[in-house]
């Protein structure tokens, strides 16, 4: 373990994991004990157990202390790829903030091919942040109380399929929906008042 800075000593992972399995166990013999015997009197020991022990309920499902560290470099460099970029694009738009209003925009050809270059930049930097947010907190689903390693779901295969298919269908019917508008629209022209 290590000293907190308010002097509390913080539990290392061996005994984050034995705290784990005892409060999995004591919840167990609890979930037992209440439904035959709801009078027993060890029920007060076990939820003091519980209590006590729920901070490293999670430990209790680590089976190796090697599992409780994240992939540090895939998530160092994913972090530097959408820092970096972000930054750039902060750049960029400072400079055409800067450019537009010294003079006219749409004759700065240069920028216009700049701005759209870094059009797949920003599903890069995107991805990279994706990368930071999943990758940084494995092996966690939820900190200290679920591990992913258990938060697998029983859902069968064929009902991801279904799911998938009929967002599918869905999201395409309203593409074309959409883009059968936006030709209406375009051939029709702008309205003018007079």
């Amino acid at each position: 373990g290590y000293t907190r800075p308010d002097g509390t000593q913080e539990p290392s992972v061996e005994e984050k994991m034995e705290r784990g399995r005892l409060a999995i166990a004591s919840l167990a013999e609890y979930r037992r004990l209440k439904g035959d015997s709801p009078s027993d009197q060890r029920l007060g020991e076990l939820a003091a157990s519980i209590q006590e022990n729920m901070p490293y309920f999670g430990y209790g499902y680590i089976k190796d202390r090697s599992e409780v560290v994240p992939f540090i470099p895939l998530c160092f460099y994913a972090f530097r790829v959408m820092v970096g970029l972000g930054t750039l694009f902060l750049v960029f738009f400072a400079v055409a903030l800067f450019v537009a209003y010294r003079k006219d925009i749409t004759h700065m050809r240069w920028l216009q091919l700049v701005g759209i270059a870094l059009l797949p930049l920003a599903y890069i930097a995107s991805e990279a942040g994706w990368i930071v947010a999943e990758m940084g907190r494995q092996p966690w689903v939820i900190q200290d109380l679920m591990p992913t390693s258990i938060a697998v779901s029983d859902i069968r295969p064929g009902s991801v399929a279904l799911t998938f298919f009929i967002f599918l269908v869905l999201f395409t019917a309203l593409l074309a929906v959409e883009i059968r508008i936006l030709c209406k629209q375009i051939t029709k022209g702008p309205e003018y008042s007079e």
